[in-house]
């Protein structure tokens, strides 16, 4: 008897899994896991801003850490109890076209970073949320702090967000090296990241660090470089033009 009312409650939760689409949420721990996806989201995107290498804006780009955490928190609190559900979720993602353009490889991991954390909190799996988060970061962090020490790999991370573009128009012999000889004296580095070399023009795009104090000489520098066949563009993330 006992083993016939286990068997029926079981093909009994099957059914309302398959079929039932009115679930019952338990409000307090969605609200917890909303807080725990604020949380978590927060430290992804402070980490991120610390420790990524993308050239485009960082700032601007993880501001969509915590909206997405929570929407995937909210999702996955809403279809878990039903499959039901989980077809018409797909069904409804099916006609949405999603055009974001990913650049990087590094943008795409910290997103599917933050969606792990929605989907463990909206499963209601908090420790697990929690200690996969922290061993993440705390990794970041120590691979930042060894870059930064390693010689090998000084200013990586700060002077790949400043690009310093120089264009140049029947360029004479050995010009761009006059060029560079001149604006180093101004930046903590400068490294060539590009070029592109035509009959009568050629381009090159450099990475460069700048120290704060010296961002009025550099700038006159280079306004004092730019000539007619001389083009140069400078772009900064690191705020020190603001």
């Amino acid at each position: 008897m006992e083993e016939k009312a286990e068997i029926k409650a079981q093909i009994n939760a099957l059914e309302n899994f398959f079929f039932n689409s009115q679930i019952e949420i338990n409000y307090l721990k969605f609200f917890l896991a909303i807080l725990m996806s604020i949380f978590l989201a927060f430290l992804v995107k402070t980490t991120y801003i610390k420790v990524s290498r993308t050239l485009n804006d960082r700032d601007y780009f993880s501001d969509t850490f915590i909206p997405l955490a929570i929407i995937t928190t909210l999702v996955i609190t809403v279809i878990k109890f039903s499959l039901a559900l989980s077809l018409g979720l797909v069904g409804a993602l099916s006609i949405v076209r999603f055009r974001a353009a990913i650049k990087e490889p590094e943008e795409l991991v910290f997103l599917f970073f933050i969606i792990a954390i929605g989907l463990a909190n909206g499963a209601n799996q908090f420790l697990l949320a929690i200690i996969s988060t922290v061993s993440i970061i705390t990794f970041l962090l120590v691979k930042k702090i060894f870059l930064d020490k390693n010689s090998k790999y000084k200013n990586l991370y700060d002077n790949n967000v400043n690009i310093l573009n120089i264009e140049l128009n029947d360029p004479k012999e050995d010009e761009i090296n006059q060029v560079i000889e001149r604006i180093k004296p101004h930046v903590l580095s400068l490294k060539l990241k590009s070029a592109n070399m035509e009959k009568n023009a050629a381009s090159y795009i450099f990475w460069y660090d700048i120290d704060n104090q010296n961002t009025r000489k550099f700038l006159n520098e280079i306004q004092n470089i730019s000539k007619k066949n001389i083009n140069i563009s400078v772009y900064s993330k690191t705020g020190v033009y603001e």
